[in-house]
C-alpha cells in the first residue's frame, strides 16, 4: 500500500476516534436538551416547534438533533442520528419532565392529583401601565432593532416603581399570558419556598440538611445555610458545554437531587463558594420530607407562595421522581415573575400578608463572605460592585441566557427581563438599567 495512503488512512482514523472521544458523549446533552426544552416550549409556553427550533434550540450543536413531537400523547423524542434517544413528557400542572429508562405511560399516571389552591384576588397591578414615553423608550432598548440578525432576543420586560406597574413590552408572538422560562431564577423560588418551610418550623438555616446518605461521613456537617449560600463543599462542575456533573444531572438522572447529594466533599462546608445547580436540587428534593405525601409536596409552591400573591400561572417542573427541579425549570408570565420580585422588595409582605418572614429576606440578601459580596440565599447581590448602575443594595434573580428579576430598594424598583440571549454577556444590563432608572425618576 502506498505510504501516502497509509498516512492519510491513519490520520482519518485518528480524526474519527477523536470525534468519537470528544463529540459522542456530548450527544446525550444535545438530545436531552432538545427533548426537554422543545417539550416545554410546545406544551407549557405555547411556542411552536418551528419557532422553538429556530430560537430556543438555535445555537451550539443543538441543530444535530432530530425531534419528534407527539401532540396527542404530549411527548417529545429527540436523538442524534438515532443515538442517545431522549424523551420528555408533559403532565398537566407539572410541565415537562425528561425521563431515562422509564415508560412514559407509567410517569403520565403520576403527578399533580389535585390543586385546591386558593389564589389571592388580583390586587396587583391595581392599574394598567402608568408609565411615560421616556420609560417606554428605555424599555425598548432591551429589544433588537434588527430582527433579521437578533442578538438580545428579549421576549418580555416589566418595570415596577413604588409598587405600580409603570412599563412593559412583549416581543412579537408573546404576551402577558405567556409562560416564560426563568432558568436559574428558579433557584430564588426554591430559596423562597425554603424560607416558608423555615417559618413553619421544618428546618433552620444553621441545622444540618436532612440527607440520610450524609449521616455517616463529613457531609453530615452541611447545613441548610451552606446549601442556600452555595458553600456545601461538594464536588461540582457547573459546565454546560461539556459532559459535567451539571449536564449529567439534568440530562441523564431521574433523581437530580439524589445525584447531586451523592457527590463527595472537595472542601470543608462553609469555606469555599462554588455555584452549583446541584445544591439547589438537593434543597428542592429535601423539601418532600416536610409533607405527608407527594401530592402535598407538589401543591406546596402554589398553596404557600404563588396562590397568596395571585401568581396563577407558575409552573415548577419536576424530575422523573416528582421532585422539583429547583435549580432551573420555573415557567411563568413576566408579571408573575415580577410579583415575586415585588414580594421580596416588600420584605416578604404581600399587601398586608406576611408570606415570608422579613428575617429570612434579610438573610437572603446578606452576602456570604466567600462570594466577595455577590451571593446570598440563592440571590445575586451587588455588594461586590458587579454593576456600576445598580445601587449597592440591589439584588436579583438570575438565569441562563439573560433572565433577570432585579430589586432596587434605593429606587423602589423591580425590573424583569426575559429572553433568549445565547451569550448572556451580550445583554447590556448595566447600561440598560441606567436608562431605566433615569426614566423612573420622572414617575
Amino acid at each position: 500500500m502506498n505510504k501516502t495512503i497509509i498516512i492519510t488512512f491513519s490520520l482519518l482514523l485518528f480524526i474519527l476516534f477523536a470525534l468519537y472521544l470528544f463529540v459522542y458523549p456530548k450527544l446525550e446533552i444535545v438530545s436531552g436538551y432538545n427533548a426537554k426544552i422543545l417539550c416545554s416550549c410546545e406544551f407549557v409556553s405555547g411556542i411552536s416547534q418551528e419557532k422553538a427550533e429556530a430560537e430556543d434550540l438555535g445555537f451550539s450543536m443543538l441543530w444535530l438533533a432530530s425531534n419528534k413531537v407527539d401532540r396527542e400523547q404530549k411527548t417529545v423524542k429527540s436523538s442524534v442520528l438515532g443515538m442517545h434517544s431522549k424523551t420528555a413528557i408533559f403532565r398537566k400542572g407539572l410541565g415537562c419532565t425528561l425521563i431515562t429508562n422509564i415508560d412514559p405511560p407509567t410517569l403520565s399516571n403520576t403527578g399533580l392529583l389535585s390543586d385546591s389552591t386558593v389564589y389571592s384576588p388580583e390586587i396587583w397591578p391595581a392599574h394598567e401601565v402608568l408609565g411615560t414615553k421616556s420609560m417606554q423608550e428605555a424599555i425598548n432598548l432591551a429589544f433588537d432593532k434588527d430582527n433579521e440578525d437578533p442578538i438580545y432576543r428579549t421576549r418580555a420586560v416589566v418595570v415596577i416603581k413604588n409598587g405600580e406597574l409603570v412599563g412593559e413590552r412583549y416581543a412579537e408572538g408573546f404576551s402577558k399570558e405567556s409562560k416564560l422560562l426563568g432558568w436559574s431564577m428558579t433557584k430564588s423560588i426554591t430559596s423562597a419556598l425554603a424560607g416558608i418551610l423555615a417559618k413553619r418550623g421544618f428546618w433552620r438555616p444553621a441545622e444540618p440538611m436532612p440527607i440520610g446518605s450524609w449521616r455517616n461521613d463529613e457531609r453530615r456537617e452541611i447545613t441548610l445555610e451552606n446549601a442556600l449560600q452555595q458553600t456545601t463543599g461538594l464536588n461540582w462542575d457547573e459546565d454546560y458545554s461539556n459532559v459535567s456533573t451539571a449536564t449529567k444531572m439534568l440530562y441523564s438522572e431521574n433523581n437530580m437531587g439524589a445525584y447531586a447529594a451523592s457527590q463527595p466533599l472537595e472542601s470543608l462546608p462553609g469555606t469555599v463558594w462554588e455555584y452549583s445547580s446541584g445544591t439547589s436540587n438537593i434543597v428542592a428534593g429535601s423539601m418532600v420530607q416536610a409533607f405527608d405525601n407527594t401530592d402535598e409536596y407538589l401543591n406546596f409552591p402554589n398553596r404557600a407562595l404563588f396562590g397568596p400573591i395571585g401568581a396563577r400561572n407558575f409552573i415548577i417542573e419536576t424530575d422523573a421522581t416528582n421532585h422539583f427541579v429547583g435549580s432551573s425549570y420555573g415557567y411563568a408570565p413576566a408579571r408573575d415573575w415580577a410579583k415575586v420580585g415585588l414580594l421580596y422588595l416588600n420584605m416578604g409582605n404581600w399587601f398586608g400578608n406576611q408570606i415570608i418572614d422579613s428575617t429570612w429576606v434579610e438573610a437572603s440578601i446578606k452576602a456570604v463572605a466567600e462570594s466577595d459580596g455577590e451571593y446570598g440565599y440563592q440571590f445575586w447581590l451587588n455588594q461586590g460592585g458587579k454593576f456600576d448602575n445598580y445601587s449597592n443594595d440591589s439584588y436579583w434573580m438570575n438565569g441562563y441566557q439573560g433572565q433577570q428579576v432585579s430589586m432596587h430598594p434605593a429606587d423602589s424598583l423591580v425590573v424583569v427581563r426575559i429572553g433568549v440571549t445565547y451569550d448572556q454577556r451580550d445583554f447590556p444590563f448595566d447600561t440598560w438599567m441606567k436608562e431605566i432608572k433615569e426614566a423612573a425618576k420622572n414617575l
